[in-house]
Order: structure tokens, then sequence, then C-alpha cells
């Protein structure tokens, strides 16, 4: 299956094989579909910390008592950012105090990231998915120039 790629965002994604420009609008003939990657927002919170961590210790896997934690310590010029800030619970918290993770011989399950800025929206370009869309959210600008106008 191939698509078309008929708008590009501005942004970049980097790999081993060079950088590439995010797709914003696909058209897939043989599906009849349009295909939008939509960007994504998720605020920092500490709800937000611990679902992405599926709230578990991020050092011990513990579901009890959690709390917050900076990877760098904030008194080190640790942020308040996704990159720097796992779910703990309250003992390794403790145990790992105002220390690096090498001071405290620690170590994360796995390196924090922040959400993905993407998602992907498929939709069957039908009358009646067309109405739903309008109807719900709008269509998204990037879309209107692809798209008939009304029929008279």
């Amino acid at each position: 299956m191939q698509a078309d790629v008929l708008e590009y965002y501005d942004q970049t994604v980097s790999s081993p094989s060079g950088s590439f420009y995010i797709p914003a609008v696909l058209r897939v003939p043989q599906l009849l579909q349009v295909v939008k990657r939509r960007r994504v927002k998720h605020c920092l919170s500490r709800k937000n910390i611990l679902f992405r961590d599926g709230f578990s210790c991020q050092y011990c896997s513990s579901e009890d008592d959690l709390t917050i934690d900076h990877v760098i310590p904030a008194s080190r010029g640790g942020k308040w950012e996704w990159e720097n800030l796992v779910t703990a619970c309250s003992r390794c918290n403790s145990r790992k105090g105002n220390k690096t993770l090498l001071q405290a011989n620690m170590k994360l399950r796995k390196i924090p990231k922040g959400p993905k800025e993407f998602d992907i929206i498929a939709v069957p370009l039908t009358k009646s998915a067309f109405r739903t869309i309008r109807r719900r959210h709008g269509l998204p600008e990037e879309w209107l120039q692809y798209l008939a106008g009304p029929s008279p």
C-alpha cells in the first residue's frame, strides 16, 4: 500500500539515516481515507507523570505510597520537565534523597520521556464521516484545501 504526502508540518524528526519532515496530511487512494497526524498536548502534572510511569516506582516497581522524584535533584539544577521527573515510592525517594543516580547507586527501570507530540486519525471518506467530524470538532484546517466544497 502506498500513501501520498499532501502536506507536511514544519517540524522534522531525526533518525540515523537523516532528518525527515513530519507528514500532516496523507492520501491513501486504495482505502479512500485521509490520515491526519494531530498535535497532542499533554500537561506536565503529577497525575500525568504517574500515568506515564504506569503508577509504579521507576526504581523498584512498588505501587505503594507514590511520589514524584527529580532524577537530577532540583537543588542541583534539575528542572520540572518530563525527562527529569519519575514516579518513585517514598522509600526509594528518601533513599535517593538529594543525590544523583550514580551517587545513590540506583538505576531507573526506563528512561523518562515526554509524551509523543502527534497521534494519528484515519477517517473513511464518506459523507456521513464528514458530517460527524464537522459537528463534533470541525474539519482540521490542513484538510480543507484537499476536500471538495459543498454541493449546490
